[in-house]
């Protein structure tokens, strides 16, 4: 069984209405559409990992944040910088600016996980309607095991995401 399908057979039996998976890993993504039980849509990222789990890491890395902390620390933000979906290339120059104006690791921080869902929509998913991820989405992956992403995807969505406990 190839990856995307082994992801939606097991979503299936964990949701048995799933309409959307997000599987955001290390190093890709996944999204998957799913109607009637059958995938009717598979959207992988391309080359840029700039939404994905090594990218948040190498970040919080530079901002000497163990990964365990990194929600911890995104939920004390006062203020959430706003660094867009930008390239990894480019984003470390937005974070220089960040710091430059004042922004502490924890309003970076959580600008990062925000990041990362801006990425999945503007870059990879590139869709505006959000009603066509359904009312049943799981999202899994490393990446979703840190609260912070999950919030991000809430508050981007507006939608409450199925996150297995596995």
């Amino acid at each position: 069984i190839v990856e995307t399908v082994a992801h939606a057979e097991a979503a299936q039996k964990y949701a048995p209405n799933v309409s959307f998976i997000l599987d955001i890993g290390g190093q890709d993504m996944k999204a998957i559409s799913i109607q009637g039980g059958i995938i009717n849509g598979i959207i992988l990222n391309e080359a840029c990992s700039s939404g994905c789990g090594s990218f948040l890491e190498t970040y919080a890395h530079s901002l000497h944040v163990p990964v365990d902390n990194i929600a911890e620390l995104a939920f004390k933000a006062k203020s959430p910088s706003q660094l867009g979906s930008r390239c990894t290339v480019f984003m470390n120059s937005s974070i220089i600016t960040e710091q430059k104006n004042g922004k502490s690791p924890n309003d970076i921080i959580a600008g990062l996980c925000r990041s990362i869902i801006d990425n999945v929509f503007t870059k990879v998913l590139r869709i505006s309607n959000l009603e066509a991820l359904g009312a049943n989405i799981i999202v899994q992956g490393g990446t979703f095991k840190n609260d912070a992403v999950v919030r991000a995807f809430e508050q981007y969505t507006g939608k409450i995401p199925i996150r297995p406990p596995f």
